[in-house]
């Protein structure tokens, strides 16, 4: 509450509300929409000087054009707006062709369909977060991101076909299948950060496994998940091959795997990334079992969790994981 007086004090922010009318400042240029604004007059809240905008409250709520929160966003307020959360609003825009200055689109996967011709056009946009929904929606749509070149953070569950052009400059990637992640060119994505590959399909014949080849080339990828709803295969490098490495993947400091499957222990294959802090394995398979961690093995892990469906026995010889 006090965050709040002083905000408006400041005529940092007006937050609308189902309570109290509030006319809008001119000046003000962050503006939070509760869904009830639709009672209120368009007029008196209309403000060209907006550049960040959010919406919450009910889902589903289909704006049309001749609503007030439309009015509220048309275009003369959206000339300057750089953040645009519409939560799980359903929004036709009636033009999108000067949002140059936009830079975060926050929607509801639920919606996303709704938002992809828009989406499109916006060739300077650095954030799009489509997971704002708690029930974490499946985007089966063809997603074509390939004109926005700025993208900085692509976040949602694209189970559908993903299209990224030229992402020099992608740092954020949850999350993609793993059909879509192989048909990536994954030398291009030198800045990628954090990554997610997650595999929705139970059909084992559109289950396609992955390679950590295509995972080398990331060299400043720090976290890594992959998550699979039934059994994926995860390919690492072959027993002779990790022997004769003396590190492998050295950025990562996290890795999460989810119903993974192993063909080879693969704690020798982990222990030799110099950075990794934490590993979980979660409902992954590995027929061998017993897997075991080597001398000087783990040197900067500080959490292993392992929630294994098959595993007799874990080794861990003296002075690992110091």
């Amino acid at each position: 509450d006090v965050a709040i007086k002083k905000s408006k004090e400041l005529n940092f922010v007006n937050v609308y509300n189902d309570h109290v009318a509030q006319h809008s400042s001119t000046t003000c240029r962050r503006e939070v929409v509760h869904h009830l604004i639709r009672r209120y007059s368009s007029e008196k809240y209309k403000n060209k000087r907006t550049r960040s905008f959010l919406y919450f409250g009910e889902s589903g709520c289909l704006v049309g054009r001749d609503s007030e929160t439309m009015k509220l966003l048309d275009s003369e307020t959206m000339k300057l707006l750089r953040v645009l959360h519409l939560g799980g609003l359903r929004f036709h825009f009636a033009s999108n062709g000067d949002l140059i200055h936009l830079r975060y689109l926050g929607i509801h996967g639920y919606y996303f369909s709704y938002y992809l011709a828009f989406i499109s056009k916006l060739r300077f946009l650095q954030t799009l977060d489509a997971s704002l929904d708690a029930s974490g929606h499946i985007i089966s749509e063809t997603v074509d991101l390939r004109k926005l070149t700025s993208l900085r953070h692509v976040i949602g569950k694209f189970f559908g076909e993903l299209l990224i052009g030229d992402a020099a400059n992608l740092q954020t990637l949850r999350s993609i299948s793993s059909d879509s992640w192989n048909k990536l060119k994954h030398e291009l994505l030198i800045n990628l950060r954090d990554l997610e590959i997650y595999e929705y399909s139970t059909s084992e014949e559109r289950r396609v496994p992955v390679s950590w080849a295509s995972l080398t080339k990331l060299r400043n990828l720090r976290v890594l998940k992959l998550r699979a709803k039934c059994g994926v295969y995860l390919w690492l490098e072959s027993e002779e091959a990790v022997r004769s490495m003396d590190m492998i993947s050295p950025s990562l400091e996290s890795v999460t795997l989810v119903g993974i499957t192993f063909e080879e222990d693969p704690m020798p294959f982990f222990q030799k990334m110099p950075r990794l802090e934490g590993l979980i394995l979660e409902n992954c398979h590995y027929s061998g079992g017993k897997m075991s961690v080597s001398e000087q093995g783990f040197g900067r892990l500080r959490k292993l969790q392992l929630v294994m469906k098959s595993l007799d026995e874990l080794q861990i010889e003296e002075e690992a994981m110091p």
